[in-house]
């Protein structure tokens, strides 16, 4: 947390993002995040904030492709959290089944939904490359390395740490939120739905995998007494989930 930089979360759907944001609006005043949920909404309520109201602001969290800081005057840094991309697809797949609005996505298969929903496809890539039309993998990977925290859903607490770290977060326990209820696990899917989901996700491996390499070196890079810190963090949070 700085009084100088603008903290910016960029909220991936399905990775943890929910229950982050929880953690995430702990740390701040309510007048000072601005959090909304829908991707062209947002901007156009960004761009609506008089200028005294934004310079109000420490933190912005959201579905957004990178390049919301474009919007603030202030320098700004990045973190979000990424998905092991087959699992991400399934609980998608299963939460916006039993989402009003999504009625399309309750007639179709999982086979149908990765073959045919944006979302679905590369999400991942397209969100941190910033273009809504075309996920570019090497601009995706460009502008993760200059993120602060980059951490991954499997790895949540161990990201917790290090976010908490990085910005003196205070107290970082938590519930989980917005878990998907009724899905297959990944093990339940058959293989050929899975090399599917591979498949139209590629890039987004790709970059998944940059994000594990990020956050093991920070995790690398911790003191004894941090790792400590940490081991004690994740036996408190084991009694509360």
């Amino acid at each position: 947390m700085s009084e100088e930089l603008l903290d910016i979360f960029m909220h991936v759907p399905k990775t943890g993002g929910t229950t982050l944001s929880e953690i995430l609006r702990k740390q701040y005043e309510v007048n000072e995040i601005f959090d909304h949920d829908s991707y062209e909404y947002k901007i156009k309520k960004v761009d609506q904030l008089e200028e005294e109201e934004k310079k109000k602001i420490k933190a912005v969290a959201g579905h957004y492709y990178y390049g919301i800081h474009q919007h603030f005057s202030k320098p700004s840094n990045y973190f979000t959290m990424l998905r092991d991309p087959v699992d991400r697809v399934i609980s998608l797949y299963f939460f916006l089944k039993n989402q009003p609005g999504y009625e399309r996505v309750r007639e179709m298969t999982l086979e149908e939904f990765v073959l045919r929903d944006p979302e679905a496809q590369n999400l991942q890539t397209m969100l941190v490359s910033g273009d809504p039309d075309y996920p570019d993998i090497k601009k995706a990977k460009e502008n993760l390395k200059t993120f602060s925290v980059v951490g991954v859903t499997e790895l949540f607490n161990e990201t917790l740490f290090c976010l908490k770290k990085e910005y003196a977060w205070g107290d970082i326990h938590y519930i989980r939120k917005n878990i998907t209820k009724n899905r297959l696990a990944k093990e339940e899917v058959p293989s050929d739905i899975i090399n599917l989901i591979k498949k139209y996700n590629a890039m987004d491996m790709e970059l998944y995998n940059l994000a594990k390499e990020l956050l093991y070196k920070k995790l690398k890079s911790l003191t004894v007494d941090e790792q400590k810190q940490l081991e004690k963090f994740k036996l408190e949070q084991s009694a509360l989930n």
